[in-house]
């Protein structure tokens, strides 16, 4: 999902490669501009909002793939208890 959110898929290739617990900003060039992207991407094949806190957490420290995983889950399982 990284590298087709991407402005330059090929810039961000390299996400495949990495641990889950890496930095993106270590491993691909313009990691913020790409994390909007994903989180683009996240609301709409998901189909859940993406809150700022849930994204500053996942930002807090350096955003990872295993950051990124708990936030998607954590919003689909907020999602899937909240009463309508």
């Amino acid at each position: 999902m990284i590298v087709r959110a991407a402005p330059d898929p090929d810039q961000a290739e390299q996400v495949r490669n990495c641990g889950e617990d890496e930095l993106l900003d270590a491993v691909i060039p313009f990691s913020s501009v790409i994390l909007l992207g994903v989180v683009v991407a996240v609301e709409d094949r998901y189909a859940i909002r993406v809150t700022r806190e849930s994204l500053t957490n996942a930002c807090n420290g350096g955003t990872t793939l295993s950051k990124l995983a708990l936030m998607i889950e954590t919003l689909k399982t907020d999602d899937q208890n909240r009463v309508v």
